[in-house]
């Protein structure tokens, strides 16, 4: 019997578990990037959420976190701020929109309205 190989996606989640009021993701993304991404509701009374994400593989951990109106824009925000980071030391190139499509599987965020949402 023959195997069904089917390509293995260029950013996974491969672990997620809960850490007080937040979710923590981590991801496995194309290369040797390790990543995580935590999402919260903020701790102050404005009825926003905080999402950081930090590369694992970097020896400081460089991290970015962003509020947003949801859990989708935050994540978004912290999309934009890590691109234009533009690949500086620590901040490996991350395909966001990927990003965001596994967390919308996994209902962790809403999907965004229209193409392009992360970029």
């Amino acid at each position: 019997m023959i195997k069904d190989k089917r390509p293995v996606p260029s950013v996974r989640i491969t672990n997620q578990f809960r850490r007080g009021k937040s979710m923590v993701y981590d991801f496995f993304c194309k290369g040797e990037t390790r990543l995580t991404v935590e999402i919260a509701p903020s701790e102050d009374s404005t009825d926003t959420f905080t999402a950081a994400a930090h590369a694992r593989q970097a020896p400081e951990h460089p991290s970015i976190t962003e509020l947003g109106t949801t859990r989708g824009e935050a994540l978004r925000a912290v999309g934009r701020a890590w691109a234009a980071k533009n690949g500086d030391v620590g901040f490996p190139t991350i395909d966001w929109e990927l990003v965001g499509q596994a967390l919308v599987a996994v209902r962790a965020i809403e999907a965004a309205p229209g193409l392009g949402a992360l970029a």
